[in-house]
């Protein structure tokens, strides 16, 4: 439970954010993601509002919503990847399908956001 004085079981936010963070983006189904920004507040979109703990999407943003606003991540972009594979565009984002067969997907070396 958080602390008004932002602590956290003896621990900062910002401590407690660098571990959890990462944890975050690792367990979002392999949807990369980078850019991420903060919004003070309640979290709200387009009229909607969100309890903390909760997610959604803000355009093509993924936002997870805490006690004092939400962090939003903003899509990455693929940068490099095998020669066999190719770049495409999506709604909201890429994703990097073999040339031949691309229904599969492909692993990209880098991403930039």
């Amino acid at each position: 439970m958080l602390h008004s004085m932002g602590n956290i079981h003896g621990c900062s936010l910002s401590l407690v954010f660098a571990f959890y963070l990462p944890l975050i983006v690792l367990l979002s189904n392999g949807y990369s993601e980078a850019s991420m920004y903060n919004m003070k507040g309640i979290c709200s979109y387009k009229d909607k509002h969100y309890k903390p703990g909760e997610t959604f999407r803000r355009g093509c943003d993924k936002c997870f919503c805490h006690d004092f606003g939400s962090y939003c991540f903003a899509p990455m972009e693929p940068t490099s990847w095998p020669k066999k594979c190719r770049r495409l565009r999506t709604e909201c984002g890429y994703t990097v399908v073999y040339k031949e067969n691309p229904l599969v997907e492909c692993r990209a070396y880098s991403w930039i956001g």
